[in-house]
């Protein structure tokens, strides 16, 4: 049945109805003469249906499976040509986004790590027979990021200070500075001292402090903050 399949579909579906007119006609034509229940009906008769209605179903079902074949070269076809979903694309933009954000996330812990490198070395807590001595002076690092720059522009010599440890996945010993007057952020201590205070203090430590110093800011040049820490938190 090859050359029914190449046929168009319009000329399959006209065999196909046109297989069960001689069984409709046949039909007809016996009709009277078999009685209202067929009773009637003789031995040929029986088989000239069967052979007819054989001939109608054989063409029907030839008619479904060239359709379902002709549907499946169609989607086969549409799938080869077509361009990646709308799904593919936004995938894609995800991936390209988090990848982007994981490098600028890179970026941002490599420029801290050369500041603080590169920065004279920071003052660590005085430390008398193992205990850390109050008060002492040090210096905030990281102004640059996030709004520090704007905070220390806002906060004064003499704010008071919290000095929260606030650790994160990559920086566990990472110690927030935070204007108690304004409630801003202005810097954080640097990595060695912060391990210092985390080693006498533990995790979730508040210590006091207040603004010692505020620098820079002419001539394009940053602001920083020095700071001197007074001691153990009573407001926490």
């Amino acid at each position: 049945m090859k050359w029914f399949y190449n046929l168009k579909r319009s000329i399959r579906i006209v065999i196909a109805v046109a297989a069960w007119l001689p069984l409709v006609i046949f039909a007809g034509v016996i009709s009277g003469s078999i009685g209202e229940n067929g009773e009637n009906m003789q031995a040929w008769q029986a088989v000239v249906v069967l052979l007819l209605l054989a001939v109608g179903v054989v063409f029907t079902v030839f008619a479904v499976i060239a359709r379902r074949r002709e549907t499946k070269a169609e989607r086969d076809a549409k799938s080869a040509a077509r361009t990646p979903s709308e799904t593919d694309k936004q995938r894609a933009a995800i991936n390209n986004a988090i990848a982007e954000n994981n490098a600028r996330q890179a970026d941002l812990r490599a420029q801290i790590k050369a500041i603080e490198d590169g920065a004279p070395a920071q003052p660590s807590a005085r430390i008398i027979r193992g205990d850390i001595v109050f008060p002492f002076h040090t210096k905030a690092v990281g102004v640059t990021f996030g709004d520090c720059q704007t905070h220390i522009q806002k906060s004064k010599v003499g704010d008071p200070l919290l000095i929260k440890h606030k650790p994160t996945a990559d920086y566990p010993e990472s110690t927030d500075i935070i204007n108690s007057r304004t409630r801003a952020r202005v810097g954080r201590i640097n990595s060695d001292l912060a391990w210092e205070l985390l080693t006498a203090f533990d995790e979730g430590f508040v210590l006091d402090g207040i603004i010692a110093d505020i620098t820079g800011g002419g001539d394009g040049q940053n602001f920083g903050c020095n700071i001197e820490i007074t001691g153990e938190s009573t407001a926490e």
